[in-house]
């Protein structure tokens, strides 16, 4: 076993360089790391923010088609239920007002009255733009027509037997 030896005794093998006041070689790794772990922070965020965007889009568009299918629904039974009381014996002129709410999922939307063989009813949104289809079963037939969303009037004209919706 040798002896210990003291540093900078002759027979030292330890490397001594020149030491430099000044040298700003611990300043460039600090910042070097900062400026690294801000990148990798700055696209990890951006990522999961493109991600949980795309999320809320789809899922905007499910609400959007839920809440016109069930729009379309109650517009479907109210024009069901105004045929039914219309083509009772004695019944003169039927009118009905439902109550729809005026936009879905924070958009406009539209009904179209489709008549023929088989009556529906399409809501359309705007943004974003979905449409639903929803089938009509009545007795008497159905005047094609355009509406916005809200408030509808249901009509039943017994001189013509046409059920009509109107807003």
């Amino acid at each position: 076993m040798t002896p210990p030896r003291r540093p900078g005794a002759p027979g030292d093998r330890t490397r001594r360089g020149s030491r430099r006041f000044g040298s700003t070689d611990r300043g460039v790794s600090t910042a070097l790391g900062y400026v690294l772990t801000l990148s990798i922070t700055v696209v990890l965020i951006s990522g999961l923010l493109v991600a949980a965007g795309g999320f809320v889009s789809d899922e905007r568009e499910r609400v959007t088609e839920t809440e016109l299918d069930v729009i379309g629904n109650r517009l479907a039974s109210s024009l069901e239920s105004a045929d039914r009381v219309g083509a009772a014996p004695g019944e003169s002129r039927v009118e009905a007002t439902i109550r729809l709410p005026p936009r879905v999922a924070g958009t406009t939307y539209s009904i179209k009255v489709v008549s023929g063989s088989p009556n529906e009813l399409v809501l359309t949104s705007t943004d974003p733009e979905v449409t639903v289809r929803v089938p009509v079963s009545t007795e008497t037939s159905l005047a094609a027509s355009r509406v916005g969303g809200g408030d509808v009037t249901i009509t039943y004209d017994p001189a013509s037997e046409t059920l009509e919706v109107a807003s």
